[in-house]
């Protein structure tokens, strides 16, 4: 386990660049101990849905030092093997979310090309405690349930991201 410093989700800031307030939803936390945040700017576009949310670094937004906290990421699972256990799905752990209510999810990035088009296959997330990989620990059935009763995975979403970079994680979360 590895000990980070992040902005609390939930915290209620502007972006510094959009002049947007906004709030905190998301953070994540790369193979390069960078962390990231998922912006949801306050108001609805013109078909009464949420604004677009925004991927930014912790430099874009006005924030305090008591708008921070530090938490502990299972680090060394980054860079190892990685399994979705319902789906099959394997590949590279790459990435970490933490969801506003809690969840934990890992982002698999699997080798090779898709045979349709030839590209890159698509990474993609899962809940960290339905993935196995030999530095995963697992949790008994009681911690399991317990854990998903006190933090339910959320229901996947999509969300745009910037393409500049390939760190950044897939549309599902």
């Amino acid at each position: 386990m590895k000990k980070i410093k992040v902005i609390k989700l939930r915290t209620v800031c502007t972006d510094k660049a959009t002049e947007l307030p906004g709030t905190l939803t998301h953070w994540m936390y790369n193979m390069g101990g960078s962390v990231d945040y998922l912006f949801q700017p306050k108001g609805l576009n013109e078909e009464g849905q949420p604004v677009k949310k925004l991927y930014l670094e912790a430099e874009r937004l006005e924030v305090g030092p008591e708008d921070f906290e530090e938490v502990e990421v299972p680090d060394e699972i980054l860079g190892t093997q990685v399994t979705d256990d319902a789906s099959g799905f394997t590949g590279m752990a790459i990435s970490f979310m933490r969801h506003v209510n809690g969840c934990f999810h890992v982002f698999i990035q699997p080798k090779g090309l898709n045979k349709k088009e030839g590209a890159p296959i698509q990474r993609n997330d899962f809940d960290l405690r339905g993935c196995s990989g030999k530095m995963i620990s697992k949790l008994s059935e009681l911690e399991l349930k317990k854990s998903e009763a006190a933090v339910p995975s959320p229901e996947p979403a999509t969300f745009e991201r910037e393409p500049a970079s390939e760190d950044l994680p897939g549309k599902h979360f």
